[in-house]
């Protein structure tokens, strides 16, 4: 029997791109590390080559393996490893990862959390897979939605964590460009920048990341936006952002938004899944109920003076601090995993 602390948490996940929900997971392990939790990462599949998130992860000295190293399978293997090294409990992030483990909760006993981040209805079998994760959530021990729409879409009452980013190191940008970060798919709505770019001539936008829509979109965009193609690292690319434009069809709470707001970066969003929580209108960002309406506080923003960007950006970078960081969120996360003893061996690192 393995000598591993019990208290060792286990998040797990299916990653083939470094997107939001890979973004979320490096944030929390890293904010558990900071708080002293010991934390290891599984990745279900090793796909054609090695994850971003699994590079990440080991640039921060956070234990990572994959599930499917050996001939076995992976559940079979997960199972094993349970049985081994008894951890904690599971956190699992998308859809396959949450299936997979609440099926080692049913097999092992092991305390099993599931966060469940889409907010849009997908297509084809991964629809199936959705479905089967949905009305299996009365399996985990807790399921975490990370906005109303989600939790309405589940049949069992969930929890709320806001999302959060270390925000212990973050230099204010200086940048100046409009900018859209994100896959460019249907739901983030990469079209609507490109509909704001025809309304605004006289302004230059930025767009941060690839997609399938990618082709159709660099056809149709006007001279006036510049396609800067799928981004590993945005960590130079922030400083050179001055507005970040979100305009999703449907969202949880994206971590984008966090990243550029705890940066000084205004964010320009439609009111959608749980931004309304982070945003207040015309204090440290704008929040609009239609295209009509963004474009309107796009030209806002564009005849802003000093002032009035200084204390935006202030309030920005206070709103993160004070409810979005690690800081603020961990410690909360902390008193669900370990209800009896975290008070007691877990400390928080000032």
């Amino acid at each position: 029997m393995s000598t591993k602390s019990s208290n060792q948490v286990w998040l797990i996940i299916d990653s083939f791109t470094f997107g939001g929900i890979e973004t979320h997971l490096l944030e929390l392990a890293n904010g558990l590390k900071q708080h002293q939790a010991p934390v290891k990462v599984w990745l279900i599949r090793r796909y054609d080559s090695e994850s971003l998130l699994a590079t990440k992860l080991r640039d921060a000295d956070i234990e990572v393996e994959y599930l499917d190293q050996t001939n076995r399978h992976y559940i079979r293997y997960l199972l094993k490893q349970i049985k081994s090294e008894r951890p904690a409990l599971i956190h699992a992030h998308g859809y396959k990862a949450s299936i997979v483990s609440k099926l080692a909760r049913v097999v092992t006993g092991v305390r099993q959390i599931s966060t469940y981040h889409a907010g849009e209805t997908p297509n084809g079998i991964v629809w199936l897979y959705d479905l089967i994760d949905r009305f299996s959530a009365f399996l985990s021990c807790h399921s975490i939605a990370v906005s109303e729409k989600i939790s309405a879409k589940l049949p069992v009452k969930t929890l709320a964590f806001n999302n959060f980013i270390d925000d212990r190191n973050l230099t204010p940008s200086r940048g100046k460009s409009i900018a859209f970060v994100g896959r460019l798919s249907e739901e983030k709505g990469p079209d609507r920048i490109v509909d704001l770019a025809q309304l605004n001539k006289a302004l230059n936008f930025e767009i941060y990341g690839g997609g399938l829509m990618e082709e159709q979109l660099r056809k149709t965009a006007p001279p006036n936006v510049t396609f800067h193609g799928h981004q590993s690292d945005m960590s130079s690319v922030w400083n050179k952002i001055g507005l970040l434009i979100i305009c999703s069809r449907y969202e949880g709470l994206p971590m984008t938004a966090l990243e550029a707001m705890g940066r000084g970066i205004p964010v320009l969003a439609l009111n959608v899944g749980n931004l309304s929580h982070l945003i207040v209108n015309n204090d440290n960002g704008f929040l609009a109920d239609s295209m009509t309406e963004l474009n309107g506080a796009l030209a806002e923003f564009a005849a802003f003076d000093d002032t009035q960007l200084l204390a935006m950006q202030t309030s920005a970078i206070n709103t993160i601090k004070q409810a979005y960081s690690a800081e603020a969120v961990i410690p909360q996360l902390l008193r669900l995993y370990f209800p009896s003893s975290y008070q007691s061996d877990f400390q928080i690192e000032k």
